[in-house]
């Protein structure tokens, strides 16, 4: 009875053997490895020289296209800097869709005067926030133009105003 006891036991452990055994499922990992974006500025934003009115206040406006216009009695010389928009180019991973950040405004100064620029820009996107989402094309790249307009009064000092800002681009 005991032998019988034993190879019951034995055959219940071979019979409870397989429903115990492990049971096991293959993961996979992958990466995909994209260039890093490049940003380079290829001219400045230039609004040239001009007159500022005799009175009141007027404004000089260098469209995202460089065309500069005039308002309010201010005059546009065509000697000195030529009018310009700033340009850039982004370079990076073909295909892929990137956020570029512009400020709204920047400041220009001479000594302690200043002056504020609004910019304006080529990008499609949402303007209020200057920061535009663009795709780069199948060859890596976008470029883009930046202008401004800026008040100019007549008790604006003259001189030589300047001044920077700063463009960026992020993978989105």
């Amino acid at each position: 009875m005991k032998t019988l006891i034993a190879v019951a036991a034995l055959v219940l452990t071979a019979v409870a053997a397989p429903a115990m055994a492990q049971s096991s499922a293959t993961g996979s990992g992958s990466i995909t490895v994209i260039r890093p974006l490049t940003i380079t500025k290829t001219a400045d934003l230039k609004f040239g020289t001009v007159v500022r009115p005799g009175t009141g206040s007027g404004t000089v406006v260098v469209s995202a296209a460089g065309a500069r216009s005039v308002t309010g009695g201010v005059v546009g010389l065509t000697s000195g800097d030529t009018p310009a928009a700033a340009a850039f180019s982004v370079a990076g991973e073909g295909g892929q869709s990137v956020s570029v950040t512009i400020p709204a405004t920047f400041s220009m100064a001479n000594g302690s005067d200043t002056l504020t620029v609004t910019t304006s820009n080529s990008l499609t996107g949402s303007a209020a926030s200057q920061t535009l989402s663009n795709a780069l094309g199948s060859a890596g790249s976008l470029a883009f133009s930046v202008g401004g307009s800026v008040p100019v009064g007549s008790t604006t000092t003259t001189g030589a105003y300047t001044g920077t800002f700063t463009v960026s681009a992020a993978y989105n």
